[in-house]
C-alpha cells in the first residue's frame, strides 16, 4: 500500500476514528523519539476540541492552502 492510498484510507475514516488513530500515532512516535508523553496528550486533546467545535460550527476553518499561502507571503 503505497502513502497516498493509504492517507485516503485514513480520511475516509469518520472523524471520531481519525482522531483516535492520530492519538495512537502520536503515543506511539513518542515511544520512541522522546516525545514528551503529557504534551502528545494535550495535542491530541486540543486536536479533538478543535475537531468537535467545527462540527458544532463554533469555529471555521481556514484551508490548508490558505494558511500555507499566508506562511509564504510572510
Amino acid at each position: 500500500m503505497t502513502l497516498e492510498q493509504l492517507e485516503a484510507e485514513v480520511l475516509a475514516l469518520p472523524k471520531d476514528s481519525q482522531v483516535i488513530l492520530l492519538a495512537r500515532l502520536l503515543e506511539r512516535l513518542g515511544q520512541e523519539s522522546g516525545i514528551d508523553q503529557e504534551i502528545a496528550a494535550s495535542w491530541a486533546e486540543e486536536a479533538q476540541k478543535r475537531d468537535e467545535d467545527m462540527n458544532t460550527n463554533q469555529i471555521t476553518g481556514i484551508p490548508a492552502e490558505e494558511v500555507f499561502r499566508r506562511v509564504c507571503a510572510s
